[in-house]
């Protein structure tokens, strides 16, 4: 037997051993209910930017009133929240992989808080555009960081669910919104749901900072073990064009960002109006209308989380979930000829549909290395957040086409703006089909090692 063999055996048991001894922390620290309170702190915040990012939306009369601004120009200036939020995906992505939950998360919600006191004391539509821009930057790390954190401190057996348990959070906060919003504005005035926001993004800094933990040592480990260095880490430029080589990244971002259009765009600004004019309801009915976007978001992003752990197969959901929702989508260009209760169960049945988004989120985890995997999902949260940007200005644009300032649209033009989304997400259907198909991580055989 070569010498080289034999006295390089003790030091290879020795890293076995440290390496098992690793993973039974990792095993230990998961279990109780530490990691659910972590998961619970960290959520509040996704619940919170998503609270205030529909803010507009709901009191879009208001702010388009004293603003004195077009459909098309409020549409633009509420797009900066997504064009803030879209680019500092990646340097979110690299910071977490870096520093961990605690340091990215809480200053961030100190933005999203002073995004909403802009908006709260002002006349001005570039100021409450610079507020809007404070919010995208503070709320692109709420999603990213209670998904990161999940994947620390929960059990690998729950990773599937994760982004499903994230985004029904989130969107259960902008569904608690709706209602409330509107009722505080029209009782106390616009700007005091904006003012309990700024006080709410405050307090939750101040919980994210004194109870998230440092990332744990036996993770470091764990990141060793994918091939981490945490002496030389591998330069950013490097893992992005790792990244933007990868095929099914691209189609996996584009896919979930038009499944995303009926949060994105019909949910967060543009609903309440389309429901509005389409139905001829009030807005506070409308506003419950759009409401079941999200609730049905929330409750399908669960669903399509569990059974993909049950059936050990992504793609056939997300790809059915997308199809299913693009062909509600065309159902609801016929809104001003269907009954009420018909349009609020296409309207659940859509969000429903659509929440086989967060899958893409899963695709991701269940393939990226440990040491890189923040940034890996930043680039697909990256595509999905940008086309609002595009998207919603359109809408309100096309719309608002050949009208006068301040003038409501009719039906049929309300229709030409919501054809964007449909168009949009017939495509996300089509893309669907393209997409990797992946399994559950496991790691039960780590142990053994």
């Amino acid at each position: 037997m070569p010498l080289g063999t034999s006295s390089g055996r003790p030091a290879h048991d020795a890293a076995q051993r440290h390496l098992q001894a690793c993973h039974l922390r990792a095993k230990r620290a998961r279990e109780g209910w530490r990691p659910w309170m972590l998961f619970g702190i960290a959520s509040l915040f996704y619940f919170y930017e998503f609270f205030a990012r529909v803010a507009p939306g709901v009191l879009q009369g208001e702010l388009t009133k004293v603003s004195s601004a077009s459909d098309g120009a409020f549409g633009f200036a509420m797009s900066l929240y997504f064009l803030a939020y879209a680019p500092a995906q990646l340097l979110v992505g690299r910071l977490l992989d870096r520093h961990g939950v605690r340091a990215v998360a809480a200053p961030a919600s100190l933005f999203v808080a002073l995004g909403c006191l802009l908006l709260a004391t002002t006349d001005n539509l570039i100021v409450m555009g610079l507020g809007r821009f404070l919010q995208g930057l503070g709320s692109s790390v709420a999603y990213l960081g209670v998904i990161y954190l999940s994947l620390i401190w929960l059990p690998p057996q729950r990773h599937g669910m994760v982004p499903g348990m994230v985004t029904a959070i989130g969107t259960l906060g902008a569904a608690t919104a709706q209602l409330p919003l509107l009722v505080i504005s029209e009782r106390f005035g616009w700007r005091m749901p904006l003012m309990a926001c700024t006080v709410a993004g405050v307090i939750i800094a101040m919980l994210m900072w004194s109870y998230l933990p440092k990332r744990p040592s036996w993770f470091v480990e764990m990141m060793k073990e994918d091939g981490f260095d945490p002496k030389s880490p591998e330069p950013m430029g490097l893992q992005l064009n790792r990244i933007l080589h990868k095929r099914n990244l691209w189609i996996l971002g584009l896919a979930a960002a038009g499944i995303y259009f009926p949060v994105s765009v019909i949910g967060d600004l543009w609903g309440v109006s389309f429901f509005s004019i389409e139905t001829g309801l009030p807005k506070d009915q409308a506003s419950l209308i759009t409401t079941l976007v999200f609730i049905g978001f929330a409750v399908g992003g669960v669903v399509a989380g569990h059974w993909s752990d049950r059936l050990s197969r992504r793609k056939i959901l997300f790809t059915s979930g997308a199809v299913s929702a693009s062909f509600m989508a065309i159902l609801l260009c016929f809104t001003n000829q269907l009954p009420n209760v018909l349009v609020a169960l296409l309207v659940a049945g859509l969000g429903l549909a659509a929440g086989c988004q967060v899958l893409a989120f899963v695709m991701v985890a269940d393939t990226a290395k440990r040491h890189n995997r923040a940034i890996t999902l930043a680039f697909v949260n990256f595509t999905v957040m940008f086309f609002p940007v595009i998207v919603q200005p359109m809408v309100g644009y096309i719309s608002q086409w050949g009208l006068p300032a301040g003038t409501l649209p009719s039906s049929m033009q309300e229709l030409k703006g919501y054809a964007v989304v449909v168009v949009g997400m017939v495509i996300a259907a089509g893309l669907s089909f393209l997409v990797e198909d992946t399994q559950p991580r496991d790691e039960s055989g780590l142990m053994t090692h």
